[in-house]
């Protein structure tokens, strides 16, 4: 995937982020809870200045960019927050350089599975972690240790569109320098330099030795076209094609065989008002309601499914239903019918009931996905991607906007 070429400037903001998942107040007392930050959630202290002779900063930070942008994937573990002072979440995750993501990610201890291929983020978690999440849905009983198509702030990051090494590179490299000069420092028992870029508390190391970046802590990692990003601080390290290749390969296992049976938690889906049920001679009956976005998601479309079934102990059983896309923050009519076709004057009683569920990934985008996984692993073990990482909340592909399936 070839660098794009965008550079943003920064923002001031305040790092607010705290270990264990907590939010902390600075109060009156001014201090700061950086060191209270640490990769991988360890116990480390935050690194030490040495007394050495500062290097130049700019050529070492140019050439640890460039190289980090021809990094076939990367590691990437510590801590991140979908906004500065927002809920803090514990990563580990390995980032191609497509964007194609797979890992973990937990808050309050509840740890799930992530994964991230085509613009689309999934995590894997326990009921307690959605719970977290104040998600709510009409199949969140389906949510439990299944995957569930996630947004960036559920899952803290998204990694497609902030870690995917020549994409951070240039998130990186749009960082103004704060000081010319980098300084030494011990970091986790090896030599580093400490690189100080504008902003309040925005820093990186750099590996003395191979002079590759290893830390970085950003206030906002804003995405490229983007207006806002996570909060990071993250050990990262160069992760080889052999590695990459690793990531596809579960990826395309999980695309294969999984997601198509994945849920949605983008979008609160409920009903606006009441749906009505009108039967005709036959009895003909139609079920018909509209659904709406009841959580005021800011972008994204769901995939919402309703299932009938209309029921007589006399006569039996019969279903029916009809599928659509909901747009944040619209509605969606949703209608179906079936008919029993009794001849004869008698007359029955029908009941009918209705379930809603969402689809995380359609039969349609899961072919897209499994092209775009073989054509974006192609790239990578050939030396470069070929197109820009996708993976910003809100960018659908066609399937998500036009196309729907019920399966």
């Amino acid at each position: 995937m070839a660098p794009v070429s965008h550079i943003r400037g920064r923002r001031s903001g305040r790092w607010a982020l705290a270990a264990a998942g907590a939010a902390l107040a600075l109060g009156v007392t001014g201090c700061s809870i950086l060191g209270d930050l640490r990769p991988g959630g360890g116990g480390e202290e935050e690194p030490t200045p040495e007394a050495a002779e500062p290097v130049e900063a700019a050529p070492l930070l140019e050439d640890a960019l460039a190289d980090l942008a021809e990094y076939p994937a990367l590691t990437a573990s510590g801590q991140v927050a979908a906004s500065v002072g927002g809920d803090v979440r514990d990563t580990s995750l390995t980032v191609t350089d497509s964007g194609a993501t797979h890992g973990t990610v937990s808050a309050n201890d509840i740890e799930g599975d992530l994964a991230a291929a085509d613009g689309k983020l999934f995590i894997r978690a326990p009921e307690d972690f959605w719970l977290d999440q104040g998600v709510f849905g009409p199949d969140f009983d389906d949510f439990d240790e299944n995957w569930v198509r996630a947004t960036g702030a559920q899952a803290g990051i998204n990694p497609s569109a902030t870690l995917a090494p020549p994409v951070l590179a240039e998130i990186l490299g749009g960082l103004e320098l704060d000081s010319e000069e980098a300084s030494e420092e011990n970091l986790d028992d090896v030599l580093t330099y400490r690189v100080d870029l504008a902003g309040e508390r925005n820093q990186l190391w750099i590996n003395a030795e191979t002079g590759q970046i290893q830390r970085i802590a950003i206030e906002e990692l804003v995405p490229p076209e983007a207006e806002s990003g996570p909060q990071v601080r993250l050990d990262l390290a160069q992760a080889d094609t052999a590695a990459a290749e690793e990531a596809y390969d579960t990826l395309t296992g999980l695309a294969e065989e999984e997601l198509t049976g994945s849920r949605d938690a983008r979008i609160e889906v409920a009903w606006d008002g009441q749906p009505a049920m009108n039967c005709e001679p036959g009895p003909n009956c139609t079920w018909s309601g509209t659904v709406r976005d009841a959580g005021g998601a800011s972008s994204g479309t769901v995939t919402v499914r309703m299932d009938v079934t209309f029921s007589n102990d006399e006569i039996g059983n019969l279903e029916c239903s009809d599928n659509g896309a909901l747009e944040a923050g619209g509605t969606l009519e949703m209608s179906c019918s079936a008919n029993y076709d009794r001849v004869g004057e008698e007359t029955y009683s029908i009941d009918g009931s209705a379930q809603l569920t969402t689809r995380g990934l359609t039969s349609d985008q899961q072919e897209a996905m499994l092209g775009a996984l073989e054509e974006q692993r192609a790239a990578t073990v050939s030396g470069g991607s070929e197109e820009e990482t996708e993976g910003t909340e809100g960018s659908e592909s066609p399937a998500e906007t036009g196309e729907t399936e019920g399966n």
